[in-house]
């Protein structure tokens, strides 16, 4: 599947909030590569053009590139249930591709966002994974760091089929949903634009209500709830970018959610192989810098409000 770079007219709305300077940019990039080269624990293994994807998903702060690739790297040790074991024809993820679409629109937003769609294709219970479904979003996640740096991101959350036994599944009362929210928001460098939530029960209220305690404002002001399906996203994102079922031209859920199976699964060597050295070496780590998401992860008193969301 391929992701369709900025129109024209894409790229000067993305110009306008982040403005290109190509030779600040090489300046920046050659910066990070100094003080990655002077951090025995992290390794050295990024290429030139996922740190500049890097940096531009930290909107260009030199400063927050090395947090986040901190994090980023920290998160690979500190993790495993996440980032070990990242083979794509394991039976684990074979089955999340069959039970759970998820997958990017090809084409941006007309602002220049890009979309990803996640929803229940088995409305089964048993076949519903949340370490499974993390694992292959974040595989997702580095094979867009490899290919694009878009301005911002809008995740749309169908849940068509939710049960209460789905959402139970996802409360934040169990350590895997905090160690997965960490994993996916905090090691990132992927900015949030909004978060909509189709098909929504009665009682997503009373859900959200569990979450909104450990989350920043700033966060909880992205979301915009629907009782409807994708017809309720056209204020936000263009009809014609959307899946065919929802009245757009990208292709059926089914046809993106395999091209997108079938995409993770022909990296399957770069995985395996990126499992083994994109990890921190805590022996190498000197002791006055511990990690913080380590520090996090020990303390794990139930508060995301650190999570970077801009």
């Amino acid at each position: 599947m391929t992701l369709l770079p900025p129109t024209v007219e894409q790229q000067k709305r993305i110009d306008e909030e982040l403005p290109p300077d190509p030779e600040m940019r090489k300046r920046d990039i050659i910066a990070i590569k100094e003080w990655l080269a002077k951090q025995p624990h992290l390794p050295k293994n990024m290429d030139d053009k996922r740190l500049e994807n890097f940096l531009f998903g930290c909107k260009n702060s030199i400063e927050r590139c090395k947090l986040i690739l901190e994090r980023y790297y920290s998160a690979r040790t500190a993790l495993p249930e996440f980032f070990a074991n990242r083979d794509p024809l394991a039976k684990e993820i074979q089955e999340c591709c069959k039970s759970v679409q998820y997958f990017l629109l090809p084409s941006l937003t007309r602002e220049g966002h890009r979309v990803t769609i996640l929803r229940l294709n088995n409305k089964a219970l048993e076949k519903f994974s949340l370490q499974a479904i993390t694992r292959r979003i974040l595989m997702v996640m580095d094979l867009r760091l490899m290919e694009e740096a878009s301005l911002s991101n809008i995740m749309v959350l169908d849940l068509e089929g939710f049960s209460a036994g789905h959402f139970a599944k996802c409360s934040p009362t169990q350590s895997i949903v905090r160690r997965a929210m960490l994993a996916i928001q905090d090691s990132m460098p992927f900015r949030l634009h909004r978060v909509h939530y189709l098909h929504a029960p009665t009682f997503i209220e009373s859900v959200l209500n569990i979450f909104y305690p450990l989350l920043k404002e700033k966060l909880i002001q992205k979301f915009r709830i629907h009782t409807g399906g994708g017809e309720d996203l056209y204020p936000y994102v263009e009809q014609e970018i959307l899946p065919n079922e929802w009245g757009g031209n990208a292709g059926t859920f089914e046809e993106l959610n395999d091209a997108w199976c079938r995409k993770i699964e022909k990296h399957k060597d770069w995985y395996l192989r990126d499992e083994k050295i994109s990890k921190t070496d805590e022996n190498l780590r000197m002791p006055s810098h511990k990690s913080l998401l380590a520090k996090e992860l020990d303390g794990m008193q139930g508060s995301f409000r650190q999570l970077n969301i801009d």
